[in-house]
């Protein structure tokens, strides 16, 4: 017993002896979407993150803030709110995220460790609609009105990744990656996140 203790310490202590920590930023294109049904809104933007993680050998584990950018939609009915009960539109929604991911690096050739990972996020999505309308009063006046809604949900959602990182020196490698997130559901919306993305990682 003592001697399954003993060799059990002495693996903790290699592997923490082994690890290597690091810092990573990164920067790149999102492609945020809104989904109900069979309507989906897009919109492009750009991310940006920046990670610490550990690396053990194949595999590492990071943490991460992301911020994925911003989702802008706007638009009328046909007739615009020249027709009495059309509507206008403008709906907002940012998207931020603090992360835990589980990477595995492949073998290293000619500098280049292609890698795969899993990322679990806990997501703030922030949203605001203005919305214009068109009606008659009770004096048969045609009036205009406008409404505000905005508020904010926090949500799980999980996610992929894979990529590649170019080592420079020992330090210092290059990485570029893409990136599937699911973000979470608001009511009956489901909001999706894909994305690619080039960083810088620093080795201590």
């Amino acid at each position: 017993m003592k001697k399954i203790v003993l060799a059990t310490a002495i693996a903790a202590l290699s592997t923490a002896a082994s690890a290597q920590y690091y810092v990573q930023g990164d920067v790149g294109y999102s492609k945020l979407e809104a989904k109900v049904d069979d309507l989906k809104i897009k919109d492009n933007t750009t991310s940006y993150s920046i990670a610490a993680g550990k690396d053990v050998g194949n595999i590492r584990y990071q943490a991460d803030y992301t911020n994925f950018g911003k989702l802008e939609h706007n638009g009328e009915d046909a007739g615009g709110l020249a027709v009495v009960g059309n509507d206008a539109w403008e709906t907002t929604l940012k998207a931020q995220s603090i992360g835990l991911s589980a990477i595995y690096d492949f073998q290293t050739v000619s500098g280049f460790t292609p890698y795969a990972g899993v990322r679990l996020g806990v997501n703030q999505l922030k949203y605001e609609e203005n919305l214009k309308y068109s009606t008659i009063g009770v004096n048969g006046a045609y009036m205009v009105g406008s409404e505000s809604y905005s508020g904010k949900d926090t949500k799980v959602g999980a996610g992929v990744l894979a990529g590649v990182q170019y080592t420079i020196n020992p330090q210092l490698a290059v990485d570029v990656a893409a990136e599937y997130n699911h973000l979470g559901k608001v009511e009956d919306i489901k909001f999706n996140q894909y994305g690619a993305k080039v960083g810088l990682r620093y080795n201590f």
